[in-house]
């Protein structure tokens, strides 16, 4: 692996995400919180929600940034999780 593609950052690999801190990003008003690894599959977690007036929305799980802010954009062009 190149060095310098190394030590970017994924949110600026990724367009449209911005790293607020060590473990939270947002992607298009929505949180992606990565989780510790988990001790049984050795895998990070991320986490979607979305801050709503009332409560948050908790959207799901996924295993890479990608496939978090894939989902997320899945989300706003349906406007809903599952697509049919």
């Amino acid at each position: 692996m190149r060095k310098d593609y190394s030590q970017r950052l994924h949110s600026e690999i990724i367009s449209g995400v911005i790293q607020v801190s060590k473990n939270i990003y947002i992607c298009s008003g929505f949180t992606i919180r990565k989780s510790p690894r988990n001790a049984l599959n050795n895998r990070n977690t991320y986490l979607i929600t979305k801050y709503a007036e009332n409560s948050n929305n908790y959207y799901g799980r996924d295993f890479s940034l990608s496939e978090a802010c894939n989902t997320v954009r899945r989300i706003i062009k349906h406007g809903r999780l599952i697509s049919f």
